[in-house]
Order: C-alpha cells, then sequence, then structure tokens
C-alpha cells in the first residue's frame, strides 16, 4: 500500500463546492488532486444519441407502482445510489430520504441549476456577512453563468446576469393569479438558473423542458463540461475517479491530517494520499460519515469531532408541490419557446397561527409531458377519447413548488452505523423527525399554491407535502461557527480540531434558509480557494 506523490491540496468531491475548488486551486498552479468515488458519465448519456433517451418506456421502470405522482417521478433516476452504494442505512429513508449521485459532478449532473444568492439577513447566526461572500457569488455566477434580470429585492440580491428565456402563456396565467390574490405580497419574477441562453453560444440552451433530467445540449453548468476542461490537462492537476474515501488519518502529535485513505472501487485496493491540506466537500451527510469513519484513540467520536458536533443540525428545506391541467391552455396551438421549464421564481410570506411570519420562495414549472403519467387522471374518460384529450390538455401542465426555512434542530442528525456498504465501508444513521413549525410552514404553502393554480384556471389538482429529504438541500451536519464548541469549522471552513483539514458543503451551513443552497456552497468554495491560494503564496 504505497503512498501517491504529495500534493497541495487533496479535494474530496467534484460537486457544486468541488468543482469551483478544483478549478480556482489549479488554475492558481496548486498541485491538486480531486477524488470522486464515481467514473464520468459517457459524454452521450443525457443526448439522443442514447438508447435510455428514445422515451419509447416512457420512463416506466419495473418497480413503478401506479398511480405515480408525476412529483415522485423525478426521483426515479437511474443514478441515483441504491440502499447498496448509497451512504445512509435503508431504515434511515423512512425518516429522511438521501439522495445520492456518486458520478463525476455529484448531484449537479441532475440538478434545477437554480442559482439564487442569500439575502443578509439570512446569514443571521454565521461567522461570516453577506458583504464577505458578495464578491464570491458575483465571481460564480460569472464563472458559471446564471440568468436572470434585475430587480433590487430586499429578501434576494441581484447578481451578474445574462438574459433569462421569454415567459410563455402558463408563466402569465400565473403571474396575473398571484397578482389578483396577492397583489402587494408576493413578488414573482424571472427564474434565476446556472444555464446558458445566449443563443450565439455553442451550449445553449436548446428548451427540452425539464432540467432536472440531466442536460442533453451542456447548456446547464456542471463541473465536467465547463470548468474541468479548462484544468484537466495542466500537470498541476490530477483527477481520480473510482476513489471512494475511507478515512483520514491524523497525526497524534501534530494533530494535523497526514494520509487519506481510500478504496479503487474497480480493483479494490486501498491507496493513501498524501498532502498539505484536505478539503471535504462530499456534502452534508457523506463529509460526517468520512468524519466518524475516521476515528481514532484521540477522537473516539471522529475526527473534527471533539466537541460532538459532527452530524448534528441536519436540515432540508420544507417543501410542497401541486400540479393541474389549466383549462384556459386547452387545445392552444400557440408556438412558443418551452424553454427550461422553471422560468419563474416567486417570493411570498406567510403567518402562522402563532401570529408569526416567515419567508418562502417557490417555482412555477412548465413544461411538455414526455412521460404521460398524467393519464392516470383519465379514469373516467372512455378509452377512445384518451387519445384527444391528451393533445387537447399536452401544453397546460403547470407544477408550483414551494420551499421554506429549515430549522436547525440538534436531534435532526446523522450518526454512526455498524451497517455497511457494498464495499464493506459503514453507513451512517439519520435520526429525523420533522419540527411542528415546519410542518405547519408546509400547511400554508400548500393552502396558497392551490389557490394560485385554482386562479390561474387549474382543474384536478394533485400533489401535496413532501416527505423530508426531498427537497435535496442537506444542510447544517458541521456548521460553521466563531466559537469552537458550537460547530464544527470556523468562518474561513478551517475545522476547528485540525488546522489543515477544510470542509466545504452544505453542511457547513448553520441555518438553511427558503432559498436554494447551491449558489451559495459554490460561493463559499471561490471564498476558500481564495483564502488557501493566499495562504500558499
Amino acid at each position: 500500500m504505497g503512498d501517491t506523490a504529495a500534493y497541495d491540496i487533496c479535494i474530496v468531491g467534484t460537486g457544486a463546492a468541488g468543482g469551483i475548488l478544483a478549478h480556482q486551486l489549479a488554475s492558481a498552479g496548486l498541485k491538486v488532486i480531486s477524488l470522486e468515488q464515481g467514473g464520468a458519465l459517457p459524454a452521450t448519456y443525457f443526448s439522443e444519441d442514447n438508447p435510455a433517451w428514445t422515451k419509447k418506456d416512457f420512463g416506466i421502470r419495473p418497480y413503478t407502482r401506479f398511480p405515480l405522482d408525476p412529483h415522485r417521478a423525478i426521483f426515479e433516476h437511474e443514478l441515483f445510489a441504491t440502499d447498496g452504494t448509497r451512504s445512509t442505512t435503508e431504515g434511515s429513508q423512512k425518516a429522511f430520504q438521501h439522495y445520492q449521485i456518486l458520478k463525476l459532478n455529484g448531484l449537479q449532473n441532475l440538478w434545477n441549476g437554480v442559482s439564487v444568492r442569500f439575502a443578509p439577513a439570512d446569514f443571521s447566526g454565521w461567522p461570516i456577512g453577506y458583504d464577505d461572500l458578495a464578491p464570491d457569488y458575483g465571481a460564480v455566477e460569472k464563472l458559471i453563468t446564471v440568468c436572470g434580470t434585475l430587480e433590487d429585492l430586499e429578501n434576494l440580491p441581484d447578481g451578474e446576469f445574462i438574459p433569462p428565456k421569454p415567459m410563455r402563456p402558463p408563466d402569465q396565467l400565473v403571474i396575473d393569479a398571484i397578482h389578483r390574490i396577492d397583489p402587494h405580497g408576493t413578488e414573482i419574477i424571472a427564474n434565476r438558473k446556472a444555464v446558458e441562453t445566449r443563443a450565439e453560444r455553442p451550449n445553449h440552451c436548446v428548451s427540452l423542458g425539464l432540467c432536472t433530467s440531466g442536460c442533453a445540449a451542456a447548456s446547464m453548468y456542471k463541473f465536467s463540461t465547463r470548468l474541468l476542461p479548462e484544468i484537466e490537462k495542466m500537470e498541476n492537476y490530477t483527477l481520480r475517479t473510482g476513489a471512494k474515501v475511507t478515512r483520514l488519518i491524523r497525526d497524534e502529535d501534530t494533530n494535523r491530517i497526514v494520509d487519506l485513505e481510500a478504496l479503487d472501487t474497480g480493483s479494490g485496493e486501498t491507496f493513501r494520499v498524501k498532502a498539505e491540506r484536505y478539503i471535504l466537500a462530499a456534502g452534508a451527510i457523506e463529509t460526517p460519515r468520512i468524519l466518524f469513519n475516521s476515528r481514532d484513540d484521540g477522537y473516539s467520536g471522529g475526527l473534527a469531532n471533539s466537541a460532538g458536533n459532527v452530524g448534528r443540525n441536519l436540515q432540508d428545506n420544507p417543501k410542497v408541490a401541486v400540479s393541474s391541467s389549466l383549462y384556459k391552455l386547452w387545445g392552444t396551438r400557440a408556438q412558443y419557446d418551452v424553454g427550461y421549464g422553471d422560468l419563474l421564481i416567486a417570493l411570498s410570506r406567510g403567518r402562522l397561527g402563532d401570529g408569526s411570519d416567515f419567508n418562502f420562495i417557490g417555482h412555477v414549472i412548465h413544461t411538455f409531458p414526455y412521460t404521460p403519467f398524467y393519464l392516470e387522471g383519465f379514469g373516467l374518460i372512455p378509452r377512445f377519447l384518451r387519445p384527444f384529450f391528451a393533445r387537447l390538455m399536452y401544453k397546460s401542465y403547470v407544477t408550483v413548488a414551494f420551499f421554506a426555512p429549515a430549522e436547525a434542530v440538534e436531534t435532526n442528525r446523522v450518526l454512526p452505523s455498524e451497517e455497511e456498504d457494498i464495499y464493506g465501508v459503514k453507513k451512517v444513521d439519520i435520526q429525523f423527525q420533522q419540527p411542528p413549525r415546519s410542518r405547519a410552514m408546509q400547511e400554508k404553502m400548500l393552502a396558497f399554491a392551490k389557490k394560485v393554480i385554482r386562479k390561474a384556471s387549474g382543474t384536478l389538482i394533485i400533489g401535496g407535502m413532501d416527505d423530508a429529504g426531498t427537497g435535496i438541500h442537506y444542510a447544517g451536519t458541521c456548521r460553521m461557527s466563531a466559537a469552537a464548541g458550537e460547530g464544527v469549522v470556523n468562518g474561513d471552513l478551517r475545522a476547528h480540531d485540525h488546522d489543515n483539514l477544510y470542509i466545504c458543503d452544505g453542511g457547513v451551513i448553520p441555518v438553511l434558509p427558503d432559498k436554494h443552497l447551491t449558489l451559495t456552497i459554490m460561493a463559499l468554495a471561490h471564498r476558500l480557494a481564495g483564502h488557501l491560494i493566499a495562504k500558499s503564496g
């Protein structure tokens, strides 16, 4: 089991943070290695050249059960890890549904591209503020190409945008409905997404509709298509796929991390990586797993865990989603660009029974359905008439989804487990209960979503409150804090316990607001890269 050559930086993970870190650090001349458990997908995986994309099976699998809620269809994708490879135990899925993609780019293979900044108020309780991260937000927006419009909203700061796609007839119906229901309390604007919309660019959006099925045109930002090509041939950069990190090894005298142990998933052999600094960017659930599995005599609860904070405060945005066919669009022959599905983003505010208010944010999604799960609602229509109604309603389907702020609850947590994955590596358990306030926020958001759909001419409404974990905005398990006893990393994302270990993923976010966290993770990665480059100089 020989050691590899020494690196300046070893990065675990190639997703939202890992890709930005690798690009920035390697471009600055540092000797960098990225480790990714999975492999790279074939270049044609998301293209029409892939037979799996011929749609002849309509996305129906042998295990598909009917009637199927269309909101669940996006979670049926074959890229999501199964019980044998997923970091979490099978029993954990009942409490908190954990989705993981063990491939180059991680979850960004199927991400929706939503890229919004946290507002200044969202940084309450952080050791850094909005102004500390604002330059990095701007740099990342340019790097990944975010479309949007300038709106000067206090709760959703503007950024560096290219033009979005034009609005469509369903969007206007929803806009009008919201203006009639809540003319002053809800803002509805163009969504902000990491998608190339400029037609003159070779990777521009070709309007396939739903981004969560994967982008065939490579217009949606991913590390492998946007930034990796700029560094992959550099002599100072190494990408090793098929490398499952099993543990970090600490020097007892210095308390520094001196080795990383990993498993080559192809050969089954163990290897080690030596670096001056290590960055865990594996996700809010996988990173605690690595730390727990790195326990030694001095850190019986796992590395970076002297205060017992690793794994605590697991969060995900409480979510609701409802869909309907808008009868005002039945039979429409209007020709328009369907774009990237969710062209609108709404910001609203609700009031709970105790008199407290909360912000929530949502999306209006419209696409031309190629998966006919909606036919389940045609039960009372004679079979010979169903094709007619399917054509009549083809351009009428709209989904409204809302996300509320999460709550940091210490008992909602990731815990070590004795259960092992197919590689013999110990998994983690998840202990999670939806707080009563979160459930109350879901009820308010659901009522508002249904009201909007009805006002927009909705017919049969399906959907409701989603289960914990289905937001896939995992946060809080390695939280950032100024004081060592209150978190896992400091404001520079360095572990309080080890001066050459850094964590950069959703786990460092202390409290998750209503907004999607991906752009903030990427901005934190950009900030961390700048910090490490300065230290290396």
